[in-house]
């Protein structure tokens, strides 16, 4: 019986020192070790700062090593690693600060090392409008372009009248280039505009973090709409011509037939002072 009971007391006492001894175990390297993938957007001409996120128990210092695109990063005068907080700070972020970001731990002895956690650094800027209406005439080339910039390339969709464009364009007039900042999409062109072109146009952009609309209102004007007015002045000139011309005659007519009148009675009155004349003579 006292044989017994000693077993079981050793039993009980090694399970008890096994279970302690696992728990110490875990507790020299606590660490998190969830694979992290993140998106964070930067300001050109703002500090940036990447956070790891990476712990540990007191007993263990964890040394991070960054890097960019693959490349090992060191301290600069623009860029600082915190070994105290996990991070790294950029002061004036630039547009070639864009990239795939990496921290991991350099630690070779530690056991059970996290994994490296990664990080997307884009820029994009929708701060930009289209202006609320485009006017375009009949059969001249129509370009609309949606102001947007950023990298990596982002996702441009257009649309008109909610209609995605090769829906609302069956035709070979429509193409698609480029914006100005070098945004894929980012211009839609019609080369030869049809009175059917006009409505509400639309440009969809679709970031990592948001999905973004432009829009714009698009008046397709006859192309002899600015002959129009043209040929009413001419026309207004000519009926005012030919009035004057008119009136003119008219005035010289009737100068004329008075001048005959006036010339009638002085040889009227001529006559009769002669006939007066010779009377006296007598």
């Amino acid at each position: 019986m006292k044989r017994i009971t000693v077993i079981i007391f050793l039993s009980v006492l090694g399970i008890c020192l096994g279970a302690g001894g696992t728990q110490a175990s875990k507790a020299e390297a606590e660490v998190d070790t969830s694979s992290i993938e993140s998106v964070k957007r930067m300001f050109i001409g703002y500090p940036l700062t990447l956070l790891c996120n990476m712990t540990s128990t007191e007993n263990i210092s964890l040394h991070l090593d960054w890097f960019k695109n693959g490349t090992k990063l060191e301290d600069s005068d623009r860029l600082k690693i915190h070994q105290h907080n996990s991070s790294l700070v950029i002061h004036k972020a630039e547009i070639d600060d864009v990239g795939v970001y990496r921290c991991e731990v350099a630690n070779e002895t530690l056991s059970g090392k996290p994994h490296p956690i990664t990080i997307s650094v884009i820029y994009f800027d929708v701060s930009r409008r289209m202006p609320k209406s485009v006017s375009v005439t009949d059969q001249e080339v129509l370009e609309l372009e949606c102001p947007v910039e950023g990298r990596p390339n982002l996702t441009v969709v257009w649309h008109k009248d909610d209609k995605p464009i090769a829906e609302a364009f069956n035709s070979t007039r429509v193409s698609l280039d480029q914006n100005s900042f070098g945004v894929p999409d980012g211009k839609f062109i019609i080369h030869k505009v049809e009175t059917i072109d006009r409505g509400n146009y639309s440009c969809t952009i679709t970031t990592p973090i948001k999905v973004y609309d432009k829009f714009t209102f698009v008046r397709v004007k006859d192309m002899y709409a600015a002959l129009w007015p043209f040929l009413g002045i001419v026309v207004e000139v000519l009926l005012l011509g030919i009035i004057i011309f008119i009136f003119e005659k008219r005035r010289a007519k009737a100068e004329f037939e008075e001048s005959d009148t006036d010339q009638g009675n002085d040889q009227k009155n001529t006559a009769d002072h002669n006939k007066d004349s010779v009377r006296q003579r007598k």
